[in-house]
Order: C-alpha cells, then sequence, then structure tokens
C-alpha cells in the first residue's frame, strides 16, 4: 500500500510539473508578442564601389542570416553620391552577382533567405551628396520603424575615401542622432587607410572626435578579422602553460611576418604613389600580426579593455626605426602603367616591396628582430607569421634526431597561400604540441617542402571552417567587439614607430625587380640592420630568402682617383656606408693606440644620412672614447634649426652612448652675443682644441661640397682663406643664405688632420664636381681645392649621380 501511494504521488507530480511548464511557456510566447522588435539600421555609403560588391554585401546577408528572427532583425540602406536612377539599377545588379549561397546541403534555405534579404532587409537606393539628403534618409528610417518595432541602433559603414570621413561624420552627428531614444546607439565603420603619416593620422582622429566618442568609431583593419590571425592569440591563450618559458629571446631567434603578392599595382598608381607597400600593409595589417604575436597575453581573451591597453603598451615599446631598418624595391614595370592611367609623372619611387626589421624594447624580446617583408608581383600569393627557434639542444647521441632531420626548430601561423590554402598552424616536431582548440584538428600535409623542412617534419592543425573576414567583423560591429578594431591609441602609437622610417626613405631609390629576377631582393640582417645583400646567393640565405651575416656585406664601390687623390664612387648608399665603416676602422685603431679618437663633423644636407648611419652602427664605434668637435658653425643658437651642431645632435649625437663632456659645439654664443668679436670665441674654440688635441691633430675630418666650392665655412673670395695663423675664425657666407655670419677652422687646421673625407652627393652637386675636376683651378675661386693634408689622407666620397658615372 505504502508502494502504491508513492507511484501515484510521483505520477501527479509530473503531471503537474508538465502543465505548469506549458503554462509558463504558453505565458512567455503570449508576453513576447508585446515586446517590440528590434531592428537594427544599416546604411551603406558607397554601396555601389568594389569593396562593396566584393566583400560588404555578402557580409551584411550573413549579419542578417544569423541575427534576423522574431525578436531582431537588421535592414541596410545603400546610398552613394550618384542619381537615384543610376544607382539603384547598380544595387539591383549588385545583389544578384555579389549574394551567394555556397554549401549545396542548405542552398534552398539560403535561396529562400537570400530573397527575404533582398525583398524586405535591402531598402531603396538613395542619393547622399548634401545635408538634406541626410536629412532625408535618416527621417526615412524613422519612419520605417513600424508599430511593434524598436530601433535598436544605427550603423554608418563608410566605403568611401578617407578625405570623406570628416565631413559624413558630422553630417550624422548633425542629422541622424536619435535624441529621442536614449536606449538607442550609433556606430561608424571606417575604412584603412586613417591617415599617411603621423600628422594626417592625429588630424584625422582629431576631426572625428567633434562628432563621435572613441567608442563609437569602429576602424577596420580587415586583417583582424582573418580566421588565420585570431588563431594567434588563441593558440598563445590556450596554450600558455605549455610555451610560457619559451616565448623570449632566450629561446627565439627571430620573427618573420610575410605578406607576399603575386598581382601588381595596375588600376591602383593613384593609391599606391600616395601610400606605397609600408602604409598599404606594413604599418595596419602587419604591425597587428607583430602585436598579437609579442604582447602579454591578457587575463581573458573576453577582456577586450586589457588586450588593447597590452597592444598599446607594446607598440610603445617598440625601437624607433632609422634609414637602416629596412630596404624598399620596385618592380620594373610598375611606371609602365602611368600612360594606361593618364597620369602625368611616369618616374615614380613608390615602393612596392619593403623587408624591414624591427626590435622591442623589453626584457621578453631583448635583440630578437622582427622581420616584416611584404611586396607586389612577387613568386606568391602568401601570408604567415613564422617563428623561428634556437637551436639549443645539444645531441649526445650520434645522429640522434628530434625532429625527423629538419635542423629548423619554428612556429608558423598561416593566414593564406597557394602551398597552404587552408589557415592554420605549422610546428616541429620537436615543440610541444599544443592543446587543441575548436575549430582546430590535426591533419596530415601532403607538401614535400615547408619553410625550408620536409613537410613530415611538422604537426599541423587546420581550421576545419574559415569565414570571410568581413562577414566577421561586420558582426563584430553589430556585437560591439571593440577588440578586432583599430583604437585611436594603437593607430598613433604605431604611425609613431613608422613615420620617422618613412621620412628616410622620401630621397631613396627602391631597387628594380621583376618575377624572374627576385634574388636581388634577397637582404642580410647584422645587428639592428637590414640592406640587401651583396650576393645574391651566397649560400648564407635560408629558403625564404632571409639572410642573416656576422659581417657587414663587402663594398660595391670602385676606388679610382679624383684631383690627383683617392676617390670612392658607387650609389649613395655605397658611399655612405664605405665612408662610415672608414670612420670607424680609423676610431677603432686611434683608441687601441692611444685610447683616444677625435672626429670632426660639418654641417649641411649631405652628411645627415652618414650620421643616421654611424648612429645605427652605435655598438661599433668606440663612443665612450671619442671626441666629436665642429669644422665650422652658423651664428645662431645652437638650439637654432639652422644650427650645425642642432643637426648634428638630432641626427647623431643624442642617439649614442657618448659623454656630454666629449662633443664640443663652437663658441658662437657668450657674454657679447652671436659671435661677438669681444667674446673672443674663435679665440677661446682654438685653444680649446689645442688642449685636447696632440699636435693640433685631429684624427678625421668630414667635409661637405658646396654648390660654389666652398667648404667648411671657407668661401670663395673670403679673407678667411689667406689665414695663416689662426686655427679658427669668423667668416661669412658668400651665398644668398639666411645666416650670413659664420664660424670656421681653418685650412691650417684642415690640412694637419691625419684624415679628411669630402662628401658629395646627388644631382645637385654635379656641376662644381666637373668644374673642380681639373686641377687648374685656384683655392680663391674654389676653396676646397685648398685641402692638401701635410701628413694625412685625403679621399673624396662622390656617388654616381654627382660624379655623373654610369
Amino acid at each position: 500500500m505504502h508502494n502504491i501511494e508513492m507511484k501515484y504521488d510521483l505520477s501527479r507530480s509530473l503531471r503537474y510539473t508538465k502543465c505548469r511548464t506549458e503554462q509558463i511557456s504558453a505565458n512567455d510566447s503570449q508576453q513576447s508578442q508585446h515586446l517590440p522588435r528590434n531592428v537594427t539600421n544599416i546604411v551603406l555609403i558607397g554601396a555601389t564601389g568594389d569593396l562593396a560588391k566584393r566583400y560588404l554585401w555578402q557580409g551584411f546577408f550573413s549579419l542578417f542570416i544569423k541575427e534576423s528572427n522574431e525578436r531582431s532583425t537588421v535592414r541596410v540602406y545603400p546610398t552613394a553620391r550618384e542619381s537615384v536612377e543610376s544607382g539603384q539599377k547598380k544595387i539591383d545588379d549588385i545583389l544578384k552577382a555579389s549574394l551567394k549561397c555556397s554549401e549545396s546541403k542548405t542552398l534552398n534555405w539560403c535561396l529562400e533567405k537570400k530573397k527575404v534579404f533582398v525583398d524586405q532587409s535591402v531598402k531603396e537606393y538613395h542619393r547622399l551628396k548634401n545635408d538634406q539628403d541626410f536629412i532625408s534618409l535618416c527621417q526615412i528610417m524613422g519612419d520605417d520603424i513600424a508599430a511593434g518595432e524598436r530601433e535598436r541602433g544605427l550603423i554608418f559603414y563608410l566605403s568611401v575615401p578617407p578625405f570623406a570621413y570628416p565631413q559624413i561624420a558630422k553630417r550624422i552627428d548633425s542629422f541622424c542622432r536619435r535624441a529621442e531614444d536614449k536606449h538607442g546607439w550609433i556606430r561608424i565603420v571606417l575604412e584603412k587607410p586613417f591617415g599617411s603619416d603621423l600628422a594626417s593620422a592625429q588630424e584625422l582622429a582629431r576631426s572625428l572626435s567633434n562628432y563621435f566618442d572613441e567608442k563609437e568609431i569602429y576602424r577596420i583593419d580587415h586583417y583582424l578579422g582573418k580566421t588565420g590571425v585570431a588563431q594567434i592569440l588563441e593558440f598563445r591563450y590556450s596554450n600558455r602553460n605549455l610555451y610560457k618559458d619559451l616565448w623570449n629571446s632566450d629561446h627565439i631567434e627571430r620573427v618573420e611576418i610575410v605578406l607576399k603578392e603575386k598581382n601588381d599595382c595596375e588600376g591602383r598608381t593613384s593609391f599606391y604613389d600616395h601610400y606605397g607597400v609600408i602604409r598599404d600593409v606594413m604599418q595596419n595589417h602587419m604591425t597587428e600580426l607583430l602585436t598579437l604575436v609579442a604582447m602579454e597575453l591578457p587575463d581573458s581573451l573576453n577582456d577586450r579593455i586589457s588586450i588593447m591597453q597590452n597592444k598599446v603598451r607594446l607598440l610603445k615599446e617598440i625601437k624607433a626605426m632609422d634609414r637602416w631598418s629596412g630596404v624598399i624595391g620596385q618592380y620594373k614595370d610598375y611606371n609602365m602603367h602611368y600612360g594606361q592611367e593618364n597620369k602625368k609623372d611616369d618616374n615614380s619611387n613608390t615602393p612596392t616591396f619593403a623587408a624591414v626589421s624591427m626590435f622591442i624594447n623589453n626584457a621578453r624580446w631583448d635583440g630578437v628582430p622582427f622581420i616584416l617583408v611584404s611586396g607586389k608581383q612577387l613568386d606568391e600569393r602568401t601570408a604567415y607569421v613564422r617563428i623561428v627557434f634556437k637551436d639549443n639542444v645539444h645531441k649526445v647521441q650520434s645522429g640522434a634526431s628530434y625532429d625527423n632531420n629538419c635542423d629548423i626548430r619554428q612556429l608558423v601561423f598561416n593566414i593564406q597561400g597557394e602551398k597552404l590554402t587552408k589557415p592554420g598552424i605549422l610546428l616541429s616536431g620537436f615543440l610541444p604540441k599544443p592543446k587543441s582548440f575548436n575549430p582546430l584538428s590535426s591533419v596530415a600535409i601532403t607538401k614535400d617542402q615547408l619553410f625550408g623542412c620536409s613537410a613530415n617534419s611538422f604537426n599541423a592543425f587546420i581550421f576545419n571552417k574559415s569565414a570571410d573576414a568581413y562577414t566577421t567583423l561586420i558582426s563584430a560591429v553589430y556585437h560591439e567587439q571593440k577588440n578586432l578594431f583599430v583604437g585611436m591609441e594603437d593607430l598613433i602609437s604605431s604611425w609613431k614607430v613608422w613615420s620617422y622610417f618613412l621620412d628616410t626613405l622620401k630621397r631613396e631609390l627602391p631597387r628594380q625587380y621583376d618575377q624572374k629576377s627576385l634574388d636581388v631582393l634577397n637582404f642580410v640582417t647584422s645587428g639592428e640592420r637590414l640592406e640587401f645583400s651583396s650576393n645574391n646567393d651566397d649560400g648564407s640565405c635560408d629558403a625564404n630568402r632571409i639572410c642573416k651575416s656576422n659581417e657587414p656585406p663587402a663594398n660595391y664601390y670602385k676606388q679610382e682617383k679624383f684631383r690627383n687623390s683617392d676617390l670612392v664612387t658607387g650609389t649613395k648608399s655605397q658611399v655612405i656606408r664605405t665612408l662610415a665603416n672608414k670612420i670607424i676602422g680609423h676610431a677603432l685603431r686611434e683608441v687601441s693606440a692611444k685610447g683616444v679618437f677625435h672626429l670632426a663633423l660639418s654641417g649641411g644636407t649631405s652628411p645627415v644620412m652618414l650620421y643616421e648611419t654611424l648612429a645605427f652602427i652605435a655598438k661599433e664605434f668606440p663612443w665612450h672614447h671619442s671626441h666629436v668637435w665642429l669644422v665650422d658653425e652658423r651664428c645662431v643658437p645652437l638650439n637654432n634649426q639652422e644650427s650645425n651642431f642642432y643637426l648634428i645632435y638630432k641626427k647623431l649625437l643624442q642617439h649614442v652612448p657618448i659623454s656630454p663632456f666629449n662633443f664640443h659645439p663652437m663658441h658662437v654664443m657668450l657674454k657679447g652675443g652671436l659671435c661677438a668679436q669681444s667674446d673672443e670665441g674663435a679665440e677661446n674654440y682654438e685653444a680649446e682644441l689645442s688642449r685636447s688635441l696632440s699636435n693640433n691633430q685631429l684624427d678625421f675630418v668630414v667635409l661637405g661640397l658646396g654648390s660654389d666650392g666652398h667648404t667648411a665655412s671657407l668661401f670663395p673670395h673670403e679673407s678667411a682663406l689667406n689665414e695663416k695663423e689662426k686655427f679658427v675664425t669668423l667668416s661669412e657666407s658668400g651665398q644668398d643664405s639666411a645666416v650670413k655670419k659664420r664660424m670656421t677652422t681653418t685650412f691650417g687646421l684642415l690640412n694637419k688632420a691625419k684624415s679628411v673625407a669630402v662628401l658629395a652627393l646627388g644631382d645637385q652637386k654635379k656641376d662644381i664636381v666637373k668644374t673642380i675636376s681639373s686641377v687648374n683651378v685656384d683655392v680663391w675661386n674654389y676653396p676646397v681645392t685648398g685641402l692638401n693634408p701635410e701628413n694625412g689622407e685625403l679621399t673624396w666620397f662622390i656617388d654616381n649621380v654627382a660624379l655623373d658615372s654610369h
């Protein structure tokens, strides 16, 4: 009886539970019918453009499929600047061609969704050219919100050139914000480029901040939406316990970030001339990849604030780059596109290839080069991040192998490519096998050779499915996933890394190449320097054309005679590097022999590249034992941009470990004023030289060559040319110069030096070089010809352009 009662009670309880569940479900359903349906309105500005055709419309269709249901939907308003009739026809054609249903299993279902999207969610085309157009569109979007609906938010996607951003942002802010709806939000999506240098990026950020808060701005770098890029932080986080002790300079030799393309720039030279390969992909895509590899891990991958903060911190730790941090090239047919595009300038030096070495100034990455390589018209289309580990394992057993006879220990994040078509991860067999994470799966790869090793030496993991980058990012805008976008602070920090380096390349000629001569792009790294290798196949390059050398490459220059003295000529960079090596050699010898090296430097434009070179190779130079003097100075304050000392300090002295007591600006600023006779500044400087120099002899002097034949501040027809007693004197410029009064060393001091170098570079020096090449010119008209060291050497460093030599 007791058991029967228990059965009865249990049965009654189950019936009660079922009825109660049905009642709650019915109440929820009834209640949901009274809740408004959320509508997200999307305005696509530039809806008929190429980006919209190729990616954006498919991305919005995918968003509609995922997010449209009884409770929410999305509506897309196509807009552009063309007329309504023309624009609507283009939109109809684009929707027919651009919206894809690829999977056969769900084809019919997808086609039905496509019809609903086109018929119901894509609204009529609107022209957007002036204030009234914006007022009208935003009013229509409000009117389209039917009974039982509420506007969840507004997304404005600007698929237009960046110069249009501020004006469009102002109109959106003025006419489209819903002041009456406290719950709605507004977001504006921007495509790169976000400026072309630091100043323009800062100005664009300032302009947009007048109309939008930073939380409302979504700057798209489409690489951050790629499945293969997302895997980097995911891998590091999921395997942080396995790799935390390996992820540093003790174990990593270098990191390569490579993005190569086979296509050229035809049809895009107007854009490319303004940006070039560095601005196009390195400052943005590839720098973002670098941060994902090198930044400190957040406590959680969902902590987007921590991710952004760590990224910005890392960017601020990147060492400043200079002229010797990279090389540039241009494919040979680049300028042929101009005739087809009706361009006037058919002699552009726009780089279509670049290789750059970057270093991070923190304990984890001290001394590890991050090598970035990208270019057009190369041998393959590929993008990857390759981490090459040091070989710290000593194999006791003869013939022992830990990685299938491959000596390269590496981890590769494959993003896209021809050899490996799917994104995924490759690891050398000796590395810790990672914890699998969805949607990665282990696979066998069939290629014979990959990254210098046989394919079977890798553990390979690929993504089973990979979404299009724009589909991922459009969804991220919808869901407010800001960590997949470029914030203002990391944008500005990135430009601070790149702007100076870009400035140093303005006068550089890119190396010419084509797909049949890619060996000319081989480069070597030496310390923190990266440059083209002197030998296109010297046996020191690996399978990925990345080479390493412990010694500087051999010089290319020709050694000849000029005015009966030694001449070094070649390209500008060859001449400069040869002079830098010569100075270093003299410095090391003098310090070894007598413990000190005395170097005298000049101002002007010609030596700037030399000073940047000497600053770059500071580790090789005995700066602690060197004194730097000036051969001449303008009579201006030392912090004036016209000052020779200011130039030398900015380009060289502030970057090297030299004591302030060891550099000696000329005494142009004393009690009486600038170069006042009563101050006896020249006499004081001469006395300072005499106290420091043995036998009044400088070890090495670097001089320039003026277009009128002057050197130091010894100008034609000036009395300083006849000075026989003094080593330092006042003089005046004979040129049309803003600063006439000068202080200069004289031939009496210069000709006592152990070694004198005269540097002449560029087209502007052609005429004077040709003139003085005849021995029969006199010092009164051409002062540089007065250089004739008593017991030392005189060497002319003249590049091919100035020498008019080919």
